[in-house]
């Protein structure tokens, strides 16, 4: 018959509980609960701790010796039927499992790599994402590890001294987490949503590796909106002619002019039109492209000044420069052609954070001149919002890649007075028929 004995040994305080069990003479085991007691104060006949006031939690530990004893019984005649090995290992296990001990916990030195959020997150981006897959046939890319590198990052900031554990990614952490970016770090709705998302995906990695994980996760998080609400600038047909027709005596600036040219007609990513596109992707006045962030393949029709800039290369495409030089000479190619209209937008700045003291990006809200405002992705949507209402939505969702109806009308950058005027040029139209 299975018994389960507790006894402590020695006379020394604290002394800890060890717990025995026995089966009949082939098993005899003995091994320590990590639980401990002041000898005097034990009660080794009913193998508890005495009803003496100098310990305030005697109720508490004897109840739990009760329960670890029920478990133990459960689990080894749960482990038995199955037809499992009954031996020390297997008790240390059990008794370890039953206090919600984290795995691997060797004399309460813990693989901080499978209990703390950070840890694991930094153990899992070395490791596992090269091999995770985010497609049939693609794998996580050097580019979106970098971006939850990033956002482990900021957790280090936002945990400071006190490592966060994975069991306690409650919905209040996560609330307290969003505040944290959208209030002290400054970043938008939309990047402090990113983030969030990041963070679920953390621990969605953790659970699947069978670890502690509080599911409380899986919860909404709500994200503090934008207080001044704005639209990020789009460059209308006539701005982008003249940026088509500006001189520019510099072969290297004039490529970069024309690879923006390129980027506004195309509605491609940046990392697609200034770093992937081929001329070989190009034939018969179109253009077919796998994009390299969602994998779309699309084809997109030759703009005539996109083949402008081909024809003066006999053919061939501008060649390709860093991106960061791309993003600030784009921003002077736009002042010179005086795209300088002033409007209320977020322009990126760079300052020290006041707590980590390290360098960091932010966007700030006001009014800027248009140029100020311009970046590569301005390419998107200048592309969206010029053919939004002179065709069908869906053939701009087939043309520039985008899944859904609601991911294009993003992208759609008019502001309500241009809407408006659209609406009244369609009214004059009809009032002369």
């Amino acid at each position: 018959m299975a018994t389960v004995n507790f006894l402590v040994k020695g006379t020394t305080n604290p002394s800890k509980i060890y717990l025995r069990f026995v089966n009949t003479r082939s098993i005899n085991i003995t091994t320590i609960t990590q639980l401990v007691v002041n000898p005097k104060f034990w009660d080794a006949k009913n193998q508890r701790i005495r009803n003496v006031l100098e310990v305030k939690n005697r109720d508490e530990i004897n109840l739990t010796l009760t329960k670890l004893k029920m478990n133990i019984i459960d689990e080894f005649n749960s482990e038995y039927i199955n037809g499992g090995v009954i031996n020390k290992n297997w008790i240390d296990k059990t008794i370890q499992s039953f206090f919600n001990r984290p795995q691997n916990e060797v004399s309460f030195k813990i693989n901080e790599t499978e209990f703390y959020l950070t840890d694991f997150s930094e153990n899992w981006l070395k490791v596992s994402a090269p091999h995770f897959k985010v497609k049939a046939n693609k794998y996580m890319d050097d580019k979106t590890i970098a971006h939850y590198t990033i956002l482990n990052n900021i957790l280090k900031d936002y945990q400071g001294k006190n490592k966060i554990a994975l069991d306690s990614v409650t919905a209040a952490l996560m609330d307290d987490f969003s505040a944290y970016l959208s209030e002290i770090k400054g970043y938008s709705e939309s990047t402090t949503k990113r983030m969030i998302s990041r963070l679920k995906f953390f621990c969605a990695r953790a659970e699947e590796a069978n670890l502690n994980v509080n599911k409380n996760y899986k919860e909404r998080v709500f994200v503090k909106e934008r207080e001044i609400e704005f639209k990020e600038p789009y460059l209308n047909v006539s701005e982008i002619t003249k940026i088509f027709q500006l001189e520019i005596k510099d072969p290297v600036v004039d490529a970069i002019r024309d690879n923006f040219i390129i980027g506004l007609w195309t509605g491609l990513r940046i990392s697609d039109f200034l770093t992937k596109l081929d001329i070989s992707n190009i034939g018969h006045d179109i253009i077919e492209i796998q994009t390299t962030k969602t994998g779309h393949k699309v084809a997109i029709p030759i703009h005539s000044q996109v083949l402008y800039t081909l024809q003066k290369r006999n053919g061939s495409l501008p060649p390709k420069v860093l991106e960061q030089h791309f993003n600030r000479e784009i921003k002077l190619i736009c002042k010179e052609c005086e795209i300088n209209a002033e409007m209320l937008g977020g322009k990126t700045t760079i300052f020290i954070d006041p707590i980590t003291k390290k360098e960091v990006k932010r966007k700030k809200v006001g009014v800027f001149k248009k140029y100020e405002l311009v970046t590569s992705h301005i390419c998107r949507r200048s592309f969206a919002t010029n053919l939004f209402t002179q065709v069908p939505n869906s053939v701009i969702m087939a043309v520039a890649g985008w899944k859904s109806e609601k991911q294009m009308l993003d992208y759609n950058k008019q502001t309500n007075i241009e809407s408006a005027m659209i609406v009244k040029r369609y009214w004059d139209e009809q009032n002369k028929n």
